[in-house]
């Protein structure tokens, strides 16, 4: 579930990013045209359609680069895959502009198929959309270069260089747990595939006593809980616990153990700009980790 939630939340910081840079770059093309000409007013409709042409080409770019379509232009120089990219998406997104405006023509508009044809054809005579071509592939040819560089020297190094910053750590009271279990089996992958099973039942349970999961292990796992001022969680914790002693003895998971505390902890985000982490960090983890070892001769011991 965690790894769906961060693949989501991945995908949605990604298509903002890429949207936002079509949106800069097409709102810019619509006031360097009012200033340039003396034809053209300003309206307010124009930034909007950029901004809705900018939605529409951030979530086609997302959608190529999931379903790696770049992957032959790989072994190649990377001017060559920055201009052939640059084509490719360009056609891509005038073929997917194509097909909206011939539905909007025939349902908005109420015109015929035909007549939807004749308009676009018309248009494409114009030096509008010569321009606007132009304009896309230029667009699209500093995306690929910012993102072929980032990619070289490393998943969001380039991005992490302009946007990251560095956090300071903050302090907060937490409910900390370590809970271990021993195997009925020796191999490790059997282990490993029933921890699966396993983690997959506890972060049931923990999702509906509040908690949260911030490590895991082959035999253990810590969890944590963040207390506010106005509500505690080491009662949950508690009844946390008491509902993983049901799973003990089966699934060849057997002595299921564990150690709780409350203190302060502190807090940082780690990582990049597409990508963020929490770390925790305290005395707290340590004290549970010992805590928990089979020599603490109760289930549940609080420390």
């Amino acid at each position: 579930m965690s790894n769906l939630k961060e693949k989501i939340v991945h995908e949605v910081k990604k298509t903002f990013l890429v949207t936002t840079y079509f949106a800069i770059g097409l709102n810019l093309l619509v006031i360097l045209a009012v200033l340039i000409s003396d034809k053209i007013d300003f309206k307010w409709g124009y930034i909007g359609a950029a901004t809705f042409s900018a939605a529409l080409t951030g979530k086609v770019v997302v959608i190529l680069e999931s379903v790696g379509i770049d992957l032959k232009l790989n072994r190649t120089k990377l001017l060559n895959i920055v201009w052939l990219k640059s084509l490719l998406y360009t056609a891509v997104i005038f073929i997917t502009i194509l097909i909206e405006d011939i539905i909007k023509g025939m349902v908005s508009d109420d015109l015929t198929f035909s007549e939807v044809i004749k308009h676009i054809i018309h248009s494409f005579e114009s030096d509008f959309f010569l321009g606007r071509a132009i304009y896309m592939i230029v667009l699209f040819g500093l995306y690929h270069f910012i993102f072929e560089v980032d990619k070289f020297l490393g998943a969001t190094d380039l991005f992490d260089m302009v946007f990251s910053r560095f956090y300071h750590p903050k302090q907060k009271e937490f409910v900390v747990m370590h809970i271990r279990w021993d195997y009925s089996l020796d191999n490790e992958v059997d282990q490993l595939k029933k921890v699966q099973e396993l983690s997959y039942k506890i972060n049931q349970e923990l999702f509906k006593h509040k908690g949260n999961v911030d490590k895991y292990e082959l035999n253990g796992m810590y969890c944590v809980w963040e207390n506010t001022k106005t509500e505690k969680f080491e009662t949950k914790a508690e009844q946390f616990f008491k509902s993983l002693e049901k799973l003990d003895g089966k699934d060849s998971i057997v002595n299921i153990r564990g150690a709780i505390t409350t203190g302060t902890i502190d807090l940082a985000e780690v990582g990049g700009f597409l990508k963020k982490e929490i770390l925790r960090v305290g005395d707290a983890f340590h004290k549970v980790a010992i805590a928990s070892e089979k020599t603490a001769g109760v289930p549940l011991r609080k420390v």
